[in-house]
């Protein structure tokens, strides 16, 4: 039954919208100031003076940023429906929560990095915090909103719904109304760029124009919401009437993937190794799917009779995939032990358990079609607030638990000390895996010890193929290298750990074990013989996985004596995927040839010539013949021979 809207005086009104517009006001100055502080980019100079506030103080600043989000909204929500004592007290709370959220997200991984440069100091909170706290208090504030109503936690059902799914069309449709507001702006800046008054769009870029102009834009259009609920809740019903009407296809198709099971058996499940995802993905849609077609619960809105056979399926098939997801978690953490993935996933498929069991009982129940779905729906709310609470703080985090459960296989021989992802302590893991990696550094065990060591030493990520730890990544550098042609040898000074490019993916083995090729040609430039490392695949990689295609694209590096006499990269060789090249090199049968055009010097500036339009490599065509090039004579002042002219026969 649909509830009766309040009457709301004219005046009133219009004082909520007044106040609503200002904070929307106040949270895009707040908004605009916080982006004045990050920087475009990193600043990583040692001159702790040189960084801007937000990097010297990132915890005060990510805190500020998360109260910006998120309290307003509150604000704007609850203005007109909680008294202002229980309103500033509802805000207190959630400033203080945010706050101490925040504190422990720094504290256990204060910085981030984009695996190939060294880790600096994040300033903003993680992934995980921001999706958690949206939820999280989503949930509170439905709930508040229900206690606010005098109502008991488990009664009054249509009000439960009416909250929630209104205050979710609230929020789609102030983002939408906020979109559409920007793009008029930006149409207006077009039409001023037609007659050439570009100073509008100047304006709109700037983000003390463009941080309010949207704030005061989704303020608008939850106060214009709020004062015609009737327009907001027609659009809600028409919305719940579409995605009612999918249910029985998503119970068709999850009812033919159980009865196909029956004949395929769970093993090609288990081998996708991503199984517990898809499954807990059907669920979740399943339980949206459902929640609409139930609705209100009220006999007033009992849906049609397809709807409800669909829903008596689905209680149970909700059941069967959950089980599923739970068994396919626990066969992994039995094999491999807790990761952080794992224990988010599991966390999603015990509330995925307790849906699933409590719509196949609320299906096989009589009575009210679905009726014991009401109190199922507000025990999984408190248990996933519960859940978020656990996995956002040291009760249940998943890097915690991850660390402990892997550190512990490792202690206990369930994995080789050459198997061990040590690069999971290094970077995945925060606090916990960085002190577990310092631990380990101190292991009885010389080999864990050694191969924690060399971990520790490294500033970047290395390159994995699907996520499985190499264990090539704690050897030491150059150990699994294969130098050509036979019997030669490297030079004594070349020190891979002098080299400052480490990152890229053809230099893996001078930073570590991985495997490659070095050759040794013999060509000598200023006496010195030139190194080209072709990088090998993984240890742990099929062949497949590896691709050649793009190491003959990218070129090989080529190491030599620069200027200074130290070693360094100066160059790359391409076309190397072409038949025969690479043996030819272990071989030793390079030859070198003259260009075809000679670098110019003019004025003393040496302008180099691509004899190619793009950066594309040159064609697997046959090589030319070595060209002997007479000597010049004494007196000779060009100083190098030039190619075709441009505009003749053989100019490109």
């Amino acid at each position: 039954m649909e509830q009766q809207d309040e009457p709301v005086g004219a005046v009133a009104a219009r004082h909520v919208g007044t106040v609503r517009l200002g904070i929307g006001l106040v949270q895009g100055l707040a908004g605009w100031q916080l982006l004045s502080l990050v920087p475009s980019f990193y600043n990583q100079q040692n001159d702790h003076q040189a960084l801007l506030w937000s990097q010297r103080h990132p915890v005060p600043f990510a805190i500020l940023a998360l109260w910006t989000a998120f309290v307003p909204l509150l604000a704007l929500a609850e203005l007109p429906r909680m008294a202002a004592r229980r309103l500033t007290l509802y805000l207190l709370a959630a400033l203080i929560g945010l706050a101490g959220l925040v504190a422990y997200d720094f504290w256990r991984d204060p910085l981030e990095s984009n695996g190939w440069t060294p880790p600096v100091t994040r300033i903003w909170p993680s992934p995980g915090l921001m999706l958690g706290a949206t939820l999280g208090l989503f949930i509170v504030n439905q709930l508040m909103e229900h206690r606010a109503r005098r109502h008991p936690l488990f009664t009054h059902y249509a009000a439960h719904f009416e909250d929630s799914w209104m205050r979710g069309f609230q929020l789609v449709v102030a983002l939408v109304y906020s979109l559409l507001v920007w793009g008029v702006l930006e149409l207006g800046k077009a039409l001023f760029d037609l007659i050439h008054l570009d100073w509008f769009g100047h304006m709109i870029e700037h983000d003390w124009f463009r941080c309010p102009a949207l704030a005061v834009a989704f303020a608008a259009a939850v106060h214009l919401t709020d004062v015609r609920p009737a327009l907001l809740r027609g659009m809600r019903n028409v919305g719940l009437t579409l995605l009612a009407w999918l249910l029985p296809l998503v119970v068709l198709l999850g009812t033919g993937f159980l009865f196909a099971l029956v004949f395929t058996g769970l093993a090609p499940l288990w081998n996708t190794r991503f199984a517990a995802s898809i499954l807990l993905s059907a669920v979740a849609v399943t339980v949206f799917y459902l929640n609409a077609a139930y609705n209100d619960g009220e006999p007033d809105n009992r849906p049609l009779l397809p709807l409800r056979w669909a829903g008596r399926i689905a209680g149970p098939m909700l059941l069967v995939l959950s089980v599923l997801a739970a068994y396919a978690i626990a066969l992994r953490v039995g094999q491999h032990g807790w990761t952080p993935q794992r224990v988010r996933s599991s966390a999603v498929a015990l509330v995925a358990l307790i849906y699933g069991g409590g719509y196949a009982f609320a299906a096989l129940s009589r009575g009210r079609w679905m009726k014991p779905l009401e109190r199922v729906n507000v025990v999984a709310s408190l248990v996933i607030l519960a859940i978020l609470v656990a996995l956002l703080t040291p009760i249940a985090d998943p890097a915690r638990l991850a660390v402990d459960s892997q550190v512990e296989r490792l202690a206990a021989g369930k994995v080789a000390p050459g198997q061990f992802d040590y690069q999971f302590l290094h970077y995945d893991a925060g606090r916990y895996g960085t002190d577990a990696l310092a631990a380990l550094v101190h292991s009885a065990d010389a080999r864990i010890a050694q191969r924690a060591r060399l971990e520790q030493a490294n500033t970047t990520r290395a390159f994995r193929i699907d996520n499985r730890p190499d264990p090539a990544t704690t050897e030491p550098a150059l150990s699994h290298a294969t130098v050509y042609p036979s019997g030669a040898k490297l030079p004594a000074d070349f020190v891979p750990a002098n080299f400052a490019e480490m990152n890229a993916f053809a230099n893996s083995c001078l930073r570590d074990g991985s495997a490659c090729d070095i050759i040794v040609w013999k060509a000598a430039i200023q006496g010195s013989p030139l190194l080209i490392v072709q990088q090998r695949p993984p240890a742990n990689a099929a062949q497949a996985e590896f691709d050649p295609p793009l190491i003959s694209y990218m070129g090989l590096p080529v190491y030599g004596r620069n200027a200074q006499g130290k070693w360094a990269q100066i160059g790359t060789i391409g076309s190397v995927g072409c038949p025969g090249v690479m043996a030819g090199l272990r071989d030793g049968k390079a030859q070198t040839v003259r260009p075809d055009h000679d670098d110019l010097q003019v004025g003393g500036v040496r302008l180099p010539f691509k004899s190619t339009i793009n950066n594309t490599p040159a064609p697997c065509a046959p090589p030319p013949r070595p060209v002997t090039v007479a000597p010049a004579p004494a007196d000779a002042r060009a100083p190098a021979r030039m190619g075709p002219a441009f505009g003749s026969p053989g100019a490109m």
